[in-house]
């Protein structure tokens, strides 16, 4: 027996080989057809339990009213913009009564293409540490998530890089600004991996409402200064557009850099709100259900369970046409496999004639076909061990979808 298995398999491996055309098709066939139900919802859990992971990180989220996805998936996965509208002012009225305590989030700027985040060193008590290097500490310094720091060269603590403008026409909006590597984030397998850190002055000043420059009375650029004002020490010169502000990291924080404004009004997109218990989150929730409330505060985990059940309710249908068109695709290969044997009929005959027995003619043919179906399977798990890598696409999809 183990003799006429292994000259069956001889055989097989022969006429597959002879076939290879015919033999590979049917292969990608059953493997894609096989594997793609098992993709779907290998893809559908894994995107789940990033969700429901993440969303832990915040028990409660900030935000200007609007749209719960985008600020979500803005001020959680950086994925999204959230509604303009919120002010650091605003975090008061949250942290009052020390009923919590809020961390910022600002986003909307690239370095790279990479997102850049602005926060603060309290949104790090819950998630990674630097695994090289320190945390930032002044403005123009960043730590970068592990992920990032490949992405961007495989950056270290000391490495300099300029942020992206955000357009060319808008000279009032974001403009390049010099960042400092300080430290490299250890993995965490969360956004944070792709991101990069500043403090918040740093966004800010990345976003222009602050800078360094010379003062003008001792800028010797021409249009530097474009007039005078008289006081009573003497006349004050009066800047022009042509003042150049300094755009390079700088050792600690310069003596002239300043905001224009009080950073207080200063914009953030979102902040996640740490409640001290269960109590204090139920007053804070309640204090934000007014009509004409400007502001939203809501709970990321709710929201992730909803989007989950429409995820999980398309996943559901698509499993569904899946496993029947892996069902049909099986039936169809199964037809073309007993096609090609009944136009193989002289090829079988001969065999006959040369003195195989009808045993040994459909071992031949079962390991065969048992070949084929060993090479789909192969297929269907190759792809069912690639899609979880996936899910981030799946979550960048939900992002800009709902």
């Amino acid at each position: 027996m183990i003799a006429l298995l292994r000259h069956a398999s001889y055989i097989a491996a022969r006429s597959l080989r002879h076939s290879w055309k015919r033999s590979a098709l049917l292969a990608i066939v059953l493997g894609v057809s096989l594997g793609l139900p098992v993709a779907l919802t290998t893809l559908l859990a894994q995107a789940s339990s990033d969700m429901r992971a993440r969303a832990s990180v915040a028990p409660l989220l900030l935000g200007a009213r609007g749209s719960e996805a985008d600020l979500v998936f803005g001020a959680l996965f950086f994925a999204a913009q959230p509604a303009r509208g919120l002010a650091m002012r605003d975090l008061a009225r949250v942290e009052s009564e020390s009923l919590a305590t809020a961390v910022p989030i600002a986003v909307g700027a690239t370095a790279r293409k990479t997102p850049v985040v602005g926060t603060t060193i309290d949104y790090f008590a819950a998630t990674a540490r630097p695994a090289h290097g320190r945390m930032f500490a002044t403005i123009g310094e960043c730590v970068v998530g592990a992920n990032a720091a490949r992405a961007l060269g495989g950056v270290k603590p000391g490495d300099r890089f300029f942020t992206d403008p955000a357009s060319l026409s808008d000279l009032a909006g974001v403009f390049p600004l010099e960042l400092t590597v300080t430290g490299v984030l250890a993995p965490t397998q969360s956004p944070d991996d792709g991101a990069i850190f500043v403090d918040l002055r740093t966004m800010w000043t990345i976003r222009g409402l602050g800078h360094r420059h010379d003062e003008p009375a001792q800028s010797a650029t021409p249009g530097a200064v474009i007039g005078t004002v008289p006081t009573a020490t003497g006349d004050n010169k009066i800047a022009g557009e042509a003042l150049p502000i300094a755009r390079s990291a700088a050792e600690g924080v310069a003596a002239d850099f300043h905001f224009h404004g009080s950073t207080d009004d200063f914009p953030i997109d979102g902040a996640i709100v740490r409640p001290a218990d269960a109590k204090a989150q139920a007053i804070l929730l309640g204090r934000f259900t007014g009509k004409d409330e400007r502001l939203q505060l809501m709970r990321p985990d709710v929201f992730t369970e909803r989007v989950l059940e429409r995820i999980f309710g398309v996943g559901r249908v698509l499993g569904a046409v899946a496993g029947a068109i892996a069902l049909l695709v099986a039936l169809v290969a199964a037809s073309t496999f007993a096609l090609s044997i009944r136009l193989r009929a002289d090829e079988l005959a001969l065999m006959r004639r040369l003195g195989a027995s009808r045993g040994s003619v459909a071992v031949f043919i079962a390991a065969e076909a048992v070949a084929l179906v060993c090479a789909g399977l192969a297929i269907a798990v190759a792809i069912a061990a690639c899609t979880p890598l996936a899910a981030p696409l799946v979550l960048r999809a939900a992002s800009g979808g709902l």
